[in-house]
């Protein structure tokens, strides 16, 4: 779709934001945080001129933040009217180094009336006390040193916030995590490293739907990611994690229904993911239904776990599994090569549930295709490999025959 680009400077589009909320009250916020392609959103009226502005993009507007690199510009006392009425802003690829003066909060007064008034109405009031979304992506030069020491209090009703391509680490920052409000957390491609904050789950994020953190360093995760209840999503892909908690992911994560783990340096199968289903949540549960490992080093999977769930979902904990990538990893790795009849028909390879479910894998493409709608990976193994091999050679054996 085409969005015709905002082409007024972000002064202009301020004022007029400001001017509209001068006129239209702003109606109760919703949890609605769906990416919008419009540079603006406004609530709904018969006459545009006169509708509140509830959303701002202002997405690769680098040059208007020089020379400064911070979000000044927005914050001027005129504009708070607009920027209170706020559900999303966007500052993704502003070339931005810091976000000083967002914790100004009560310093930052309405036009009208005097200061004295201000002071008494406005003193503790957030900048941003409607805000649900806030991207602040690829601005690589943001680090934890960029946020105030009050950022969090800003933003009370915050949801959503997108850090993806900047400059934070090696931990996630207290400011951060002092939002308690947050659903979903976005950083991939930032500079976390070692630990991952084992806050997360006990004392911070407790209501987290989505959690990625792609394309780090991270060689540890905590346990109390596996207490999160709300948790639907979580990606982990192209870390340095070596092993996962057998806790995390854990029955308390009733709703997970998508696990990214690939591209990490695994040598065991996560034993939590055969526990996400063994706590049921009712009516609101999500079944386990995309979990991805390739590019790992895993040499054995689990027994006992991939029967097909019933209607209970009490059968196999992976029984709900449509999606599982296994390629790339080290399963067969221990497999005697020279013992064809050891590796295909005893199955001291994969399990014998899997194999009952799944099949064996397609030797020219290393898929398993015998449970109908689910994909099953298993390329780039050892024994797949092995299997895709004795395939070719069969095939040019019997193109040879045919041909004398």
């Amino acid at each position: 779709m085409f969005v015709k680009k905002d082409l007024r400077k972000i002064p202009e589009i301020l004022a007029d934001a400001t001017s509209r909320a001068s006129r239209v009250p702003l109606a109760p916020p919703k949890n609605d945080c769906n990416n919008d392609d419009a540079e603006t959103k406004t609530n709904a009226n018969n006459d545009e001129s006169n509708t509140t502005i509830t959303e701002l993009s202002f997405a690769r507007r680098a040059p208007e933040f020089l020379p400064s690199k911070t979000v000044s510009l927005l914050l001027q006392p005129h504009f708070l009217p607009a920027l209170r009425n706020l559900l999303r802003l966007s500052l993704y690829d502003c070339g931005l180094e810091t976000l000083a003066g967002i914790e100004s909060g009560g310093q930052i007064h309405d036009i009208g009336g005097t200061d004295s008034e201000n002071d008494n109405t406005n003193k503790n009031e957030p900048i941003f006390p409607n805000l649900q979304q806030l991207d602040i992506g690829r601005n690589p030069q943001i680090t934890n040193a960029s946020l105030p020491s009050t950022f969090s209090a800003q933003f009370p009703s915050l949801l959503e916030v997108w850090c993806d391509d900047c400059s934070f680490g090696p931990q996630i920052s207290e400011e951060l995590l002092n939002i308690h409000t947050l659903h979903v957390v976005r950083m991939t491609k930032n500079k976390l490293r070692n630990s991952l904050n084992t806050d997360i789950g006990i004392k911070h994020w407790l209501d987290l739907r989505v959690l990625a953190l792609d394309g780090n360093q991270l060689t540890e995760i905590g346990e109390g990611i596996g207490l999160l209840e709300h948790l639907e999503v979580l990606h982990l892909r192209q870390n340095e994690l070596r092993e996962i908690p057998e806790k995390v992911p854990s029955g308390r994560n009733g709703r997970l229904r998508m696990v990214s783990l690939s591209s990490n340096r695994l040598e065991k199968f996560p034993v939590g993911l055969t526990e996400v289903n063994k706590i049921g949540f009712g009516e609101s549960a999500i079944s386990l239904r995309e979990v991805y490992l390739n590019g790992n080093k895993i040499q054995k999977l689990p027994s006992g776990v991939w029967e097909e769930s019933n209607e209970d979902g009490m059968n196999g904990w992976l029984g709900s599994i449509k999606k599982l990538n296994l390629a790339h990893n080290a399963i067969g790795a221990e497999a005697n090569e020279n013992d064809e009849a050891n590796v295909i028909d005893k199955a001291n390879v994969l399990p014998k549930d899997f194999l009952e479910r799944f099949g064996m894998p397609n030797p020219a493409t290393g898929e398993c295709n015998k449970a109908e709608g689910i994909i099953v990976r298993l390329e780039g193994n050892p024994f797949a490999e092995f299997l895709k091999k004795k395939w070719i050679d069969d095939k040019r054996k019997n193109e040879l025959e045919e041909e004398e």
